[in-house]
């Protein structure tokens, strides 16, 4: 097995916080496999192998995560309430014994999402693999972490019931969290292209859950655009085919 910080979890990031400037090698084992030197058969030592682990921000990942069939949302920092905060900030005090509750206090279902957002989500699944331009992959990233959505309401005993579920999310998520004070005011970096097309796949799960579970709902977040009830659906694929159209067309010119 070859570890690397995109193969991570929360539960192997979350050890790995725990971990000081004089860890041993084994602690690193331990950090990455949950199990201790005595629990690892030699032949499985002889396998493993371990990459780049330093933490990084992952804007494509920043505020919708498709997980076991369910779609999350991060919580809009503009909406936190002030219970939600005293206990992010009450848990942050250990960060490396809560940040999975952490995460699932600030990742939540999503229960309603805006029609332009899934018609940008259905482009970054339709085109993102094949964006080359800087100018078309900043686009894409602006669209994700500008999706307009609801999410269920903070209630800390539905938010507990899914810990096991959460601890097996990407690392780059709970890194999220963790940093999610410096995420108010820090320019987030364009990645590459790599990054957006693994995506591309993720938003396509994405929008296949949000049709099964009717997530899709006339909500009109301020600056969203979204179309009104009348609307038919016709409109819409109308909309989105042109929409697709425009921005295959004028990434290829760039």
């Amino acid at each position: 097995m070859h570890y690397t910080w995109d193969k991570l979890n929360i539960a192997q990031y979350q050890r790995l916080l725990t971990l000081g400037d004089k860890a041993k090698p084994e602690d690193l084992i331990w950090a990455l496999t949950g199990k201790n030197k005595n629990e690892i058969p030699i032949k499985d030592l002889k396998s493993l192998s371990v990459g780049k682990l330093e933490p990084k921000i992952d804007p494509a990942q920043l505020r919708l995560v498709h997980h076991n069939g369910i779609v999350y949302g991060m919580q809009d920092m503009s909406t936190l309430s002030f219970g939600l905060f005293a206990d992010i900030m009450e848990l942050g005090k250990d960060l490396n014994k809560h940040l999975p509750d952490m995460v699932s206090y600030m990742y939540r279902p999503v229960t309603k999402i805006s029609f332009w957002s899934t018609v940008k989500l259905r482009i970054i699944g339709q085109i993102g693999t094949k964006l080359k331009t800087k100018w078309g992959i900043a686009l894409m990233y602006k669209w994700l972490t500008n999706m307009k959505y609801e999410i269920e309401e903070y209630d800390p005993a539905k938010c507990d019931a899914r810990i096991k579920d959460i601890k097996e999310m990407p690392a780059s998520i709970g890194h999220n969290v963790a940093t999610f004070f410096l995420i108010l005011s820090r320019q987030l970096q364009i990645d590459g292209l790599k990054s957006l097309r693994d995506q591309a796949k993720t938003m396509k799960e994405i929008l296949a859950t949000i049709g099964k579970e009717g997530l899709l709902e006339q909500i009109s977040p301020a600056g969203d655009g979204t179309q009104s009830s009348g609307d038919s659906q016709e409109n819409k694929l109308s909309i989105l085919k042109r929409l697709s159209s425009w921005i295959t067309r004028s990434s290829s010119q760039q």
